[in-house]
């Protein structure tokens, strides 16, 4: 029986962490000043591939949260930016 024309869509894995990740930065719980998260610490800490990292860190990058520096890590913009 459908839905009223709605489809349902299965979120991938990669757009959960873009979320929390996301929700972290808006919240105030990552800031500019918040020492800069090295991807092995996010996999770890998410429970993730670094494939599945690295999409969300691309997504939230193009988005203007954060930016990601060579052997640096990942760092919040400021809003500013």
């Amino acid at each position: 029986m459908p839905l009223s024309g709605q489809s349902i869509r299965c979120e991938r894995l990669y757009e959960r962490v873009t979320r929390a990740l996301a929700i972290r930065v808006l919240s105030g719980e990552l800031t500019p000043e918040s020492p800069p998260q090295t991807e092995a610490d996010l996999c770890r800490e998410l429970g993730v591939s670094r494939t599945v990292l690295r999409e969300a860190v691309k997504v939230l990058a193009a988005k203007g949260l954060i930016e990601v520096r060579p052997k640096t890590g990942m760092r919040v913009r400021s809003r500013s930016d």
